[in-house]
């Protein structure tokens, strides 16, 4: 038997090392890629939900209008779950302070530049990327039970049937029976209380192996000063102590021998060993809860870190934003991350709002996205999909997506003026914002429709820098006092229809509804009855 140990030491060893290779490998593969893997995403928002930050969020519409789930799975390239919690967490609100910002670039920096560092720290990281690791950070920021009124009892139950042995052995025997006693009301506690708090083990182990990711990742040498870094070698002291508490109630038992496992169970039972651990240790996770949340906390920003340099790696061209205290936006190249082969547009506006024009499917809403999408990558992770960009510090709302919502009684053309009255309502306030409104108004009729953009739009624009989209060409010539007038287009080649997707500036002067009804095989009695009611409305 002896014999046969270093052998398998050795193949063990060798395929543990094969193994670890076998990821490195992987990891460099993927570096600068993005990432396929099945996202629930419910689980990656709950530390959003259950412990937001205490910056400014993103709203629920907007985020659902800029489709930032599908951005957050481009740039999502972590190696554990608490990473894309706080990766998503970090897209989620904005930072507000351009220290915060700064620090956030020269760590992307640092991570696209020092592969060996950013190897080191995934390979730890890739530890916490368990199922179970999911619910560690929304466990952490959960309530723990109390401990029942009567812990000294249970702790006294613990010890009796050893002092009731020791009583009958060298005293009197009827000690023996209380002793029995004690077994039989320990194994009742056991059964119940004991039974209840089980499912708490789970959490315990995976609480247990991010201390042991946070340990390895506090021993690291890290000649760039990473402040994450350095916060895990300050906490060593209370992750020493909480690992030491929670050892028993962590260790793999399904690992162990199953006359050890049968024995561990008799001796449970007696002495009510988890019960005990379970109580002391629940009291040093009190204790030391903030310091859990926190250190779990950056072990995710390393990871969400990493995430978005891998990200920055695969990127054709970016920019770093320049934030600006008065009303410029100016963007060049600008493009949507959601696109295969996007076309890059330039815009530049000096204190006006923008309306876009063009036919359907030519780029108009997507563009708007994209403004709205590096607003909100500018203020988050300090990067902006575009060559250069220049913008103030504003929040981004948005009313792209909107819809009948029948079960709640509402129209399509109602649920626009709820939303775009919030506009109005945030105007109000101090701060710039970013709005981005795709075809205003456009579930009424053309009269009113008009009438009320306009003044909607010109309200709006005194306290923030607008972007709307419309099919009313008459928007162009009456808001030329506070918006700059910009169009997309179509085109027809060898009779085929198509688009460019390219963003030019003034008003659009073409017309495409009735030349599509041609190249789709409308009767030319149709269509050209078609373009000469057209041209008698436009001549009024």
């Amino acid at each position: 038997m002896k014999s046969c140990m270093p052998l398998h030491s050795y193949f063990k060893s060798l395929f543990s090392r094969r193994r670890t290779q076998s990821a490195l490998d992987q990891r460099r593969k993927q570096w600068g890629c993005e990432i396929l893997r099945t996202r629930n995403m419910e689980v990656i928002s709950a530390l959003h939900r259950m412990a937001p930050g205490e910056g400014i969020s993103i709203d629920d519409e907007t985020w659902q209008d800029l489709a930032m789930d599908d951005v957050f799975a481009k740039i999502d390239r972590t190696e554990s779950m608490p990473g894309r919690q706080v990766l998503y967490l970090r897209l989620r609100e904005y930072a507000g302070d351009a220290q915060i910002l700064a620090e956030r670039a020269r760590q992307h920096d640092v991570f696209r530049k020092n592969q060996e560092l950013r190897e080191m720290v995934q390979s730890h990281l890739a530890r916490l990327d368990q199922p179970d690791a999911a619910y560690l950070l929304p466990f952490l920021h959960t309530t723990f039970p109390s401990a029942p009124r009567f812990k000294w009892v249970l702790h006294l139950l613990a010890v009796m049937p050893v002092i009731c042995l020791l009583l009958g052995l060298f005293l009197a025997p009827k000690f023996f029976l209380v002793g029995f006693a004690a077994v039989i009301i320990n194994s009742m506690i056991y059964v119940s209380y004991g039974q209840r708090i089980v499912p708490y083990f789970t959490s315990f182990s995976q609480i247990s192996s991010m201390l042991g990711v946070a340990e390895r990742l506090s021993q690291l040498q890290d000649p760039h000063e990473l402040p994450e870094l350095q916060h895990l070698r300050n906490a060593l002291p209370a992750i020493r102590r909480v690992r030491k508490h929670l050892g028993w109630l962590v260790m793999d038992r399904t690992a162990l021998h199953e006359l050890v496992q049968a024995l561990i169970g008799y001796l449970n039972i007696v002495f009510l060993f988890d019960i005990v651990i379970f109580l002391r240790s629940l009291r040093t996770l009190r204790q030391e809860q903030k310091n859990l949340i926190d250190i779990t906390k950056t072990l995710g920003a390393l990871d969400a870190t990493i995430s978005v340099a891998s990200y920055i790696e695969g990127l054709a061209y970016y920019s770093t934003p320049t934030f600006v205290a008065d009303w410029q936006f100016k963007v060049v190249d600008l493009f949507h991350p959601l696109i295969e082969s996007p076309v890059g547009n330039t815009l530049s506006l000096d204190g006006r709002s923008a309306v876009i024009t063009g036919p359907n499917m030519a780029g108009k809403t997507s563009f708007i996205r994209a403004v709205g999408i590096s607003c909100v990558l500018a203020q988050t992770l300090n990067l902006c999909l575009s060559r250069e960009a220049v913008f103030p510090q504003a929040t981004v709302h948005s009313a792209i997506k909107r819809e009948d919502k029948l079960l709640d009684g509402e129209s399509y053309f109602f649920s626009e003026i709820k939303r775009v009255l919030s506009f109005t309502s945030a105007s109000e306030h101090k701060g710039i914002r970013v709005l981005l409104i795709d075809e205003i108004f456009r579930g009424t009729n053309t009269v009113e429709r008009i009438a009320s953009s306009v003044a909607v739009l010109r309200y709006l624009a005194k306290n923030n820098l607008v972007f709307v989209t419309t099919h009313d060409i008459e928007l162009q010539s009456m808001l030329t006092d506070c918006f700059g007038v910009f169009h997309f287009t179509d085109h027809v080649i060898d009779g085929k229809y198509g688009f460019d997707y390219a963003l030019r500036s003034g008003a659009v002067r073409s017309r495409n509804a009735i030349r599509l009804l041609k190249l789709s095989g409308y009767p030319e009695s149709i269509t050209d009855e078609a373009e000469a009611l057209a041209e008698r409305l436009s001549a009024g």
